[in-house]
């Protein structure tokens, strides 16, 4: 019998921790040099201005970073 959690049924935010399989996180931006300015995914070959800016969570209990 498989007790693992049916992860279709989340969205990208809603997914346990992959550790520990906890829901309770901290959630954070990952910022560069300064506390204003954000860390974006831009994908190869995209223009200046297109990307997507990454938000992280640390899990409440592992307190991982992902």
């Amino acid at each position: 019998m498989n007790n693992q959690p049916n992860h279709d049924n989340f969205t990208p935010q809603e997914m346990p921790c992959p550790i520990c399989g906890s829901q309770n996180f901290i959630w954070g931006r990952t910022v560069g040099e300064s506390a204003s300015q954000w860390v974006y995914f831009r994908a190869d070959g995209a223009g200046w201005g297109e990307g997507e800016k990454l938000r992280t969570r640390k899990s409440g209990q592992t307190h991982l970073i992902y």
